[in-house]
């Protein structure tokens, strides 16, 4: 009997730790990025809000914590660095940030980079080398501080403006005539034309410039096993096809 009072006694931490785990809260924040983070007056919702929600039914343990208002990319990424965040979706990768944050290798979505111009745009844009030859008069705008911006700033002989905070008020300086393109990927700019209701006053040049995956980044001083946890729940909703339903919900039609 004692023996037997033993193993049960012995029993209960384990059950308390089969029964009872707390959740592990992963630390992120949301970017003005639509439709990829998408804020009303209630709530933050979007792709990457229902990534979480399908992150956190594959594993149960994983809880994110609750997002509010949106953070400026480069506070994110220098949260994520010095730890006080946990994790991020939707990062292009890059060697600068590959070497500062760990990236989980199934990517969550791809885009593509494409230009936009206004709808009575004459030129045929279908590379770098064509833009080149436009001189001076070929303002490229493209979003501050991006890896868009970066890639831009690389590509010799062609005029760059990064001066605005996003996609939504280059869009503006376009038609305006304070540049001739816009630089962005296809998925948030076709959305923010039809957000902007310019469908008929901006067009889309179909050459495909970069094509990229967009990933789930962890910081490298998260609490040890977030980003294994969250590369197997990654890799399970890339492999049952759930991230491409996902995305395929929120891709412009």
């Amino acid at each position: 009997m004692k023996f037997a009072s033993k193993l049960v006694l012995g029993l209960f931490p384990l059950l308390g730790l089969v029964g009872g785990a707390s959740a592990l809260e992963i630390r992120t924040a949301a970017q003005d990025s639509q439709p990829k983070f998408i804020k009303t007056d209630t709530a933050i919702s979007g792709l990457c809000i229902d990534v979480f929600k399908a992150i956190e039914r594959i594993d149960p343990e994983i809880k994110f914590n609750e997002l509010k208002d949106f953070v400026p990319l480069p506070r994110i990424e220098a949260s994520l660095e010095e730890g006080s965040l946990d994790a991020f979706c939707g990062l292009a990768r890059t060697d600068k940030r590959e070497a500062k944050l760990d990236f989980v290798d199934t990517p969550i979505y791809t885009t593509h980079s494409i230009l936009a111009a206004r709808a009575d745009e004459k030129a045929d844009i279908k590379n770098f080398d064509d833009l080149r030859k436009l001189g001076d008069d070929a303002i490229v705008m493209v979003v501050t501080k991006t890896v868009h911006a970066e890639f831009l700033a690389a590509q010799p002989g062609i005029k760059v403006d990064s001066g605005a905070k996003d996609t939504s008020m280059n869009l503006k300086k376009l038609l305006e005539g304070r540049g001739r393109f816009v630089y962005h990927n296809d998925f948030a700019l076709v959305d923010e034309i039809k957000r902007d209701n310019l469908v008929g006053k901006v067009k889309l040049f179909p050459a495909h410039f970069v094509t990229e995956g967009r990933y789930m980044v962890v910081s490298k001083k998260a609490a040890p096993g977030v980003r294994d946890k969250l590369r197997i729940a990654i890799e399970k909703l890339g492999k049952s096809g759930e991230l491409t339903k996902i995305f395929q919900a929120y891709k412009p039609k």
